[in-house]
Protein backbone atom coordinates (compact mmCIF):
# COMPACT_ATOMS: atom_id res chain seq x y z
CA UNK A 1 0.00 0.00 0.00
CA UNK A 2 1.34 3.45 -0.89
CA UNK A 3 1.60 6.19 1.71
CA UNK A 4 -1.19 8.08 -0.08
CA UNK A 5 -3.52 5.09 0.06
CA UNK A 6 -2.66 4.50 3.70
CA UNK A 7 -3.57 8.12 4.44
CA UNK A 8 -6.89 7.82 2.58
CA UNK A 9 -7.83 4.76 4.63
CA UNK A 10 -6.49 5.98 7.98
CA UNK A 11 -9.96 6.88 9.31
CA UNK A 12 -11.33 3.38 8.63
CA UNK A 13 -10.83 1.27 11.73
CA UNK A 14 -12.93 -1.83 11.09
CA UNK A 15 -11.19 -4.52 9.04
CA UNK A 16 -14.21 -4.86 6.72
CA UNK A 17 -14.23 -1.12 6.00
CA UNK A 18 -10.50 -1.10 5.21
CA UNK A 19 -10.97 -4.11 2.95
CA UNK A 20 -13.70 -2.23 1.07
CA UNK A 21 -11.43 0.79 0.78
CA UNK A 22 -8.56 -1.31 -0.57
CA UNK A 23 -10.83 -2.96 -3.16
CA UNK A 24 -12.03 0.44 -4.33
CA UNK A 25 -8.51 1.80 -4.63
CA UNK A 26 -7.49 -1.26 -6.67
CA UNK A 27 -10.44 -0.63 -9.00
CA UNK A 28 -9.54 3.04 -9.28
CA UNK A 29 -6.01 2.06 -10.30
CA UNK A 30 -7.40 -0.19 -13.07
CA UNK A 31 -9.72 2.56 -14.33
CA UNK A 32 -6.86 5.04 -14.45
CA UNK A 33 -4.20 2.81 -16.01
CA UNK A 34 -6.42 0.97 -18.50
CA UNK A 35 -8.73 3.87 -19.29
CA UNK A 36 -11.78 1.70 -18.69
CA UNK A 37 -14.67 1.34 -16.25
CA UNK A 38 -15.29 -0.97 -13.32
CA UNK A 39 -18.37 -1.71 -11.20
CA UNK A 40 -18.53 -2.73 -7.56
CA UNK A 41 -20.79 -5.42 -6.24
CA UNK A 42 -23.88 -4.28 -4.33
CA UNK A 43 -23.11 -2.29 -1.19
CA UNK A 44 -25.29 -1.25 1.72
CA UNK A 45 -25.78 2.42 2.71
CA UNK A 46 -22.94 2.44 5.21
CA UNK A 47 -20.52 0.93 2.70
CA UNK A 48 -21.78 3.35 0.06
CA UNK A 49 -21.11 6.29 2.35
CA UNK A 50 -17.55 5.06 2.95
CA UNK A 51 -17.01 4.56 -0.78
CA UNK A 52 -18.39 7.94 -1.81
CA UNK A 53 -16.32 9.79 0.79
CA UNK A 54 -13.22 8.00 -0.44
CA UNK A 55 -13.88 8.47 -4.16
CA UNK A 56 -14.60 12.19 -3.77
CA UNK A 57 -10.99 12.67 -2.62
CA UNK A 58 -9.53 11.19 -5.80
CA UNK A 59 -8.72 12.87 -9.10
CA UNK A 60 -9.08 11.49 -12.62
CA UNK A 61 -12.04 9.39 -11.59
CA UNK A 62 -15.80 9.79 -11.52
CA UNK A 63 -18.54 7.51 -10.27
CA UNK A 64 -22.25 6.82 -10.51
CA UNK A 65 -24.44 4.98 -7.99
CA UNK A 66 -27.67 3.09 -8.75
CA UNK A 67 -29.82 0.32 -7.34
CA UNK A 68 -32.76 0.31 -9.74
CA UNK A 69 -34.92 2.87 -7.96
CA UNK A 70 -34.35 5.98 -5.86
CA UNK A 71 -34.99 4.43 -2.45
CA UNK A 72 -33.00 1.25 -3.10
CA UNK A 73 -31.01 0.15 -0.08
CA UNK A 74 -28.44 -1.93 -1.93
CA UNK A 75 -26.70 -0.23 -4.84
CA UNK A 76 -23.72 -0.67 -7.16
CA UNK A 77 -21.07 1.94 -7.89
CA UNK A 78 -19.76 2.43 -11.43
CA UNK A 79 -16.24 3.91 -11.66
CA UNK A 80 -15.14 5.56 -14.89
CA UNK A 81 -12.64 8.18 -16.17
CA UNK A 82 -13.63 11.73 -15.30
CA UNK A 83 -13.68 12.89 -18.92
CA UNK A 84 -16.79 10.79 -19.60
CA UNK A 85 -20.26 12.29 -19.11
CA UNK A 86 -22.04 10.68 -16.14
CA UNK A 87 -25.42 10.91 -17.91
CA UNK A 88 -24.06 8.64 -20.65
CA UNK A 89 -22.92 5.95 -18.20
CA UNK A 90 -25.20 3.13 -17.04
CA UNK A 91 -24.66 1.14 -13.86
CA UNK A 92 -25.00 -2.56 -14.85
CA UNK A 93 -28.25 -3.88 -13.34
CA UNK A 94 -30.79 -6.55 -14.25
CA UNK A 95 -34.33 -6.99 -12.98
CA UNK A 96 -36.48 -10.10 -12.68
CA UNK A 97 -39.95 -11.04 -11.53
CA UNK A 98 -40.21 -14.33 -9.61
CA UNK A 99 -43.82 -15.55 -9.71
CA UNK A 100 -45.46 -18.51 -7.97
CA UNK A 101 -48.64 -19.69 -6.28
CA UNK A 102 -47.90 -18.56 -2.74
CA UNK A 103 -51.54 -18.57 -1.58
CA UNK A 104 -50.88 -21.31 0.94
CA UNK A 105 -47.25 -20.52 1.78
CA UNK A 106 -46.19 -17.42 3.63
CA UNK A 107 -43.00 -16.29 1.89
CA UNK A 108 -40.78 -13.40 2.88
CA UNK A 109 -37.67 -11.57 1.75
CA UNK A 110 -35.61 -14.25 3.50
CA UNK A 111 -37.19 -17.04 1.40
CA UNK A 112 -36.35 -15.38 -1.92
CA UNK A 113 -32.85 -14.48 -0.77
CA UNK A 114 -32.30 -18.02 0.54
CA UNK A 115 -33.39 -19.54 -2.76
CA UNK A 116 -30.83 -17.43 -4.61
CA UNK A 117 -28.04 -18.16 -2.13
CA UNK A 118 -28.81 -21.89 -2.43
CA UNK A 119 -27.72 -21.63 -6.08
CA UNK A 120 -24.24 -20.67 -4.88
CA UNK A 121 -24.71 -17.00 -5.74
CA UNK A 122 -22.93 -14.45 -3.59
CA UNK A 123 -25.19 -12.09 -1.65
CA UNK A 124 -23.08 -9.17 -2.88
CA UNK A 125 -24.41 -9.80 -6.42
CA UNK A 126 -28.03 -9.48 -5.26
CA UNK A 127 -29.68 -6.08 -4.86
CA UNK A 128 -33.01 -5.22 -3.31
CA UNK A 129 -35.80 -7.81 -3.15
CA UNK A 130 -39.30 -6.33 -3.30
CA UNK A 131 -41.87 -8.87 -2.09
CA UNK A 132 -45.47 -8.63 -3.28
CA UNK A 133 -48.47 -10.95 -3.30
CA UNK A 134 -47.57 -14.09 -5.28
CA UNK A 135 -44.36 -12.63 -6.69
CA UNK A 136 -41.18 -10.75 -5.92
CA UNK A 137 -39.15 -8.29 -7.97
CA UNK A 138 -35.41 -8.66 -7.59
CA UNK A 139 -32.49 -6.48 -8.66
CA UNK A 140 -29.45 -8.48 -9.76
CA UNK A 141 -25.99 -8.05 -11.19
CA UNK A 142 -26.31 -8.91 -14.92
CA UNK A 143 -23.48 -11.45 -14.68
CA UNK A 144 -25.66 -13.82 -12.63
CA UNK A 145 -28.88 -13.36 -14.62
CA UNK A 146 -28.39 -16.41 -16.89
CA UNK A 147 -27.75 -18.71 -13.93
CA UNK A 148 -30.81 -17.44 -12.06
CA UNK A 149 -33.08 -17.81 -15.08
CA UNK A 150 -31.81 -21.34 -15.69
CA UNK A 151 -31.67 -22.72 -12.16
CA UNK A 152 -34.09 -20.84 -9.87
CA UNK A 153 -37.01 -23.28 -9.91
CA UNK A 154 -38.41 -23.14 -6.36
CA UNK A 155 -38.88 -20.70 -3.50
CA UNK A 156 -39.83 -22.36 -0.22
CA UNK A 157 -40.74 -25.51 -2.19
CA UNK A 158 -43.16 -23.57 -4.43
CA UNK A 159 -42.46 -23.78 -8.19
CA UNK A 160 -41.66 -20.36 -9.66
CA UNK A 161 -41.39 -18.73 -13.05
CA UNK A 162 -38.73 -16.15 -13.88
CA UNK A 163 -39.28 -13.24 -16.26
CA UNK A 164 -37.11 -10.25 -17.05
CA UNK A 165 -38.54 -6.82 -16.33
CA UNK A 166 -37.25 -3.24 -16.47
CA UNK A 167 -36.55 -0.75 -13.71
CA UNK A 168 -39.78 1.07 -14.66
CA UNK A 169 -41.73 -2.05 -13.62
CA UNK A 170 -40.44 -2.00 -10.05
CA UNK A 171 -43.12 -1.42 -7.43
CA UNK A 172 -41.98 -0.21 -4.04
CA UNK A 173 -43.73 1.24 -1.04
CA UNK A 174 -42.65 4.65 0.26
CA UNK A 175 -41.19 4.14 3.69
CA UNK A 176 -43.45 4.74 6.66
CA UNK A 177 -41.56 6.90 9.13
CA UNK A 178 -42.29 8.70 12.38
CA UNK A 179 -40.19 11.17 14.36
CA UNK A 180 -39.66 10.22 17.98
CA UNK A 181 -38.48 12.85 20.46
CA UNK A 182 -37.01 11.07 23.46
CA UNK A 183 -34.45 11.32 26.23
CA UNK A 184 -31.90 8.68 27.15
CA UNK A 185 -29.48 8.36 30.05
CA UNK A 186 -26.67 7.44 27.65
CA UNK A 187 -26.07 6.65 24.00
CA UNK A 188 -26.05 2.90 24.60
CA UNK A 189 -27.63 0.73 21.94
CA UNK A 190 -30.23 -0.78 24.28
CA UNK A 191 -31.21 2.68 25.56
CA UNK A 192 -31.74 4.08 22.05
CA UNK A 193 -33.78 1.05 20.96
CA UNK A 194 -35.89 1.32 24.10
CA UNK A 195 -36.57 4.99 23.38
CA UNK A 196 -37.25 4.47 19.68
CA UNK A 197 -39.72 1.62 20.07
CA UNK A 198 -41.07 2.38 23.53
CA UNK A 199 -39.84 -0.95 24.90
CA UNK A 200 -38.26 -1.72 28.24
CA UNK A 201 -34.46 -1.79 28.42
CA UNK A 202 -34.71 -5.47 29.33
CA UNK A 203 -36.61 -6.32 26.14
CA UNK A 204 -34.24 -4.22 24.03
CA UNK A 205 -31.20 -5.93 25.55
CA UNK A 206 -32.72 -9.35 24.91
CA UNK A 207 -33.28 -8.54 21.24
CA UNK A 208 -29.66 -7.45 20.92
CA UNK A 209 -28.14 -10.49 22.63
CA UNK A 210 -30.45 -12.76 20.61
CA UNK A 211 -28.84 -11.55 17.39
CA UNK A 212 -31.86 -9.61 16.12
CA UNK A 213 -30.14 -6.23 15.84
CA UNK A 214 -27.75 -4.66 13.37
CA UNK A 215 -25.94 -1.38 13.94
CA UNK A 216 -25.08 0.30 10.63
CA UNK A 217 -25.85 -2.99 8.84
CA UNK A 218 -23.38 -4.95 10.98
CA UNK A 219 -24.72 -7.51 13.53
CA UNK A 220 -24.29 -6.18 17.06
CA UNK A 221 -24.71 -8.35 20.19
CA UNK A 222 -23.51 -5.91 22.85
CA UNK A 223 -26.35 -3.93 24.51
CA UNK A 224 -23.78 -1.37 25.69
CA UNK A 225 -22.45 -0.62 22.19
CA UNK A 226 -22.01 3.10 21.53
CA UNK A 227 -24.46 4.85 19.20
CA UNK A 228 -23.81 8.13 17.38
CA UNK A 229 -25.91 10.63 15.48
CA UNK A 230 -26.45 9.30 11.95
CA UNK A 231 -26.30 5.65 12.99
CA UNK A 232 -28.90 3.22 11.64
CA UNK A 233 -30.25 0.48 13.89
CA UNK A 234 -32.13 -2.41 12.25
CA UNK A 235 -34.28 -4.79 14.28
CA UNK A 236 -35.40 -8.01 12.63
CA UNK A 237 -39.12 -7.98 11.90
CA UNK A 238 -39.71 -4.54 13.40
CA UNK A 239 -38.04 -1.96 11.19
CA UNK A 240 -35.22 0.44 11.83
CA UNK A 241 -34.23 3.53 13.74
CA UNK A 242 -32.13 6.44 12.51
CA UNK A 243 -30.54 8.60 15.17
CA UNK A 244 -31.35 11.89 13.48
CA UNK A 245 -30.30 14.59 15.95
CA UNK A 246 -28.73 15.21 19.34
CA UNK A 247 -30.93 17.95 20.81
CA UNK A 248 -28.78 18.70 23.83
CA UNK A 249 -29.14 17.92 27.52
CA UNK A 250 -32.41 18.06 29.46
CA UNK A 251 -32.80 19.77 32.83
CA UNK A 252 -32.46 16.37 34.47
CA UNK A 253 -29.16 15.70 32.69
CA UNK A 254 -30.48 13.22 30.11
CA UNK A 255 -29.58 13.31 26.40
CA UNK A 256 -32.39 14.59 24.17
CA UNK A 257 -32.63 12.79 20.82
CA UNK A 258 -34.66 13.01 17.66
CA UNK A 259 -35.06 9.47 16.28
CA UNK A 260 -36.66 8.51 12.97
CA UNK A 261 -38.52 5.21 13.23
CA UNK A 262 -39.12 3.43 9.92
CA UNK A 263 -41.48 0.48 9.63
Amino acid sequence: MTAQNDSLLSHLHRAADRELGNRLLDMVDIVRTRDTSRTTEFVNPQQRNIAENLLKQLTGINFKVAGGYYQAERKRILLFPDYLFPDHQEVPLSFIKVSGNFDFVNVSHRDFLGALLALGIKKSLIGDILVHENYAQIVLAPEILPEVKLNLDYVNEVPVEISEISSEDLIFKPRNSKEILATVASLRLDAVISAGFGDSRTKSSSQITAGQVKLNWVPESDPAADVEVGDVISIRGRGRLIVAEDRGISNSGRIKLAIERIT
